[in-house]
């Protein structure tokens, strides 16, 4: 199998000496397969997506995407892999309180370098296409 994603022997570590939040953690995930990480919470679950996404290093072992060794990479280097290369949808909305509902949706394709006028064509198609329940008057 060739991995898209592979985690090979990552511990991490929040405090030196600390109990692991992962402790030898090894798992490859292949191109167009879909998976799930269900376990109790305090279990590492965000902390292994958080070196996936490259918003956290290990204390030790690997972590490779797409072939590249995100846990090497430098602070420049990460922020443009993040930008362009990964997408999360948060547990919490971590909004920018500051901006509107159309400013929050379109900042991710800003910081990607999308055109301001492409970005709001797709902004609008987003919202358009929304599925909220309406309140009955």
């Amino acid at each position: 199998m060739d991995a898209l994603i592979e985690l090979s022997e990552v511990t991490k570590r929040h405090a030196a000496g600390g109990v692991p939040a992962l402790d030898r953690v090894s798992v490859q995930v292949a191109a167009g397969e879909a998976v799930a990480v269900m376990r109790p919470s305090g279990s590492g679950k965000s902390t292994l997506l958080n070196l996936v996404a490259g918003l956290d290093k290990p204390s030790a072992g690997t972590v490779t995407v797409a072939g590249q060794r995100v846990d090497r990479l430098g602070e420049a280097r990460t922020a443009w892999y993040r930008r362009t290369q990964v997408g999360m949808i948060f547990q919490f909305f971590n909004l920018v309180e500051d901006l509107t509902v159309a400013g929050n949706v379109m900042l991710p394709a800003r910081l990607a370098g999308v055109r301001r006028g492409v970005s709001e064509i797709r902004c609008e198609e987003v919202i358009s296409k929304r599925q909220c329940p309406r309140s009955r008057g």
